[in-house]
């Protein structure tokens, strides 16, 4: 291959996965704005979601699902299986995020998959969500605009897809770094550790591990789902 069929070969590769380099770029160069502090807001009620999905899973019910605008939330469950409801909403937001951008291979699937997310928010939040509050109308217009977009339009369920892929595998990663960095006790894997038996003033001693393995794990999925991407549209260019 010579050199400018290399250049057009890359150039043709990063033009193709433009949404995803435009969606990273505005999310960083933004993170810190009001602009992007929406988005934020609802990939936490996301996480809360996650929680009380995986309690529902594993035989358990939820008392109240809560997120707040300084993007803290909490889940009160009763029953499951604890680890897993832990684990959910940090792990489950990173795998939301790698199937969303992994289903781009699919279309209909992916557009599936954010209705399966719209419906998700705005079922969790009617039944668990106090009526009156932010992240009840968060999650019920969340909710709704997946679903109007999944149903009317592929390309806008597409880029709906890749902005909200990006946003969820960022935060989870953001979730990781300040959560371990502020009073590691009170996260999921703080609790977690208190669960298994750990006293309070200790319990960061196995969060840290607990959360290493949510990181490795994470970051795995995620990975694996941008490599089969690459790897598609080599396939794709090398057959033309």
């Amino acid at each position: 291959m010579g050199f400018f069929r290399k250049i057009r070969y890359i150039a043709g590769i990063f033009w193709h996965f433009r949404y995803y380099a435009l969606s990273v770029a505005l999310a960083l160069l933004f993170w810190e704005t009001p602009l992007i502090k929406p988005f934020r807001f609802f990939v936490v009620l996301v996480h809360e979601v996650n929680h009380a999905g995986a309690a529902l899973l594993t035989g358990g019910e939820v008392v109240e699902m809560r997120t707040h605008w300084n993007e803290s939330g909490h889940t009160l469950t009763r029953g499951g299986f604890f680890p897993l409801i832990s684990a959910a909403g940090y792990v489950g937001s990173a795998l939301w995020g790698a199937l969303l951008i992994y289903t781009s291979l699919f279309p209909q699937v992916q557009r599936l998959a954010v209705l399966l997310m719209g419906t998700g928010c705005l079922g969790m939040t009617i039944h668990y969500t106090p009526l009156g509050g932010i992240d009840f109308y968060s999650g019920i217009g969340g909710g709704a605009v997946m679903i109007a977009v999944a149903l009317l339009s592929q390309r806008a369920a597409r880029m709906t897809a890749v902005w909200m892929g990006i946003m969820l595998c960022l935060y989870s990663l953001h979730d990781f770094k300040t959560d371990l960095l502020y009073v590691p006790e009170r996260t999921d894997a703080g609790i977690l550790a208190m669960y298994l038996g750990m006293p309070a003033p200790t319990a960061f001693l196995l969060a840290y591990p607990i959360a290493f393995v949510w990181v490795v794990f994470s970051i795995s999925v995620m990975y694996r789902a941008l490599r089969a991407l690459v790897r598609a549209e080599r396939r794709r260019r090398a057959r033309r």
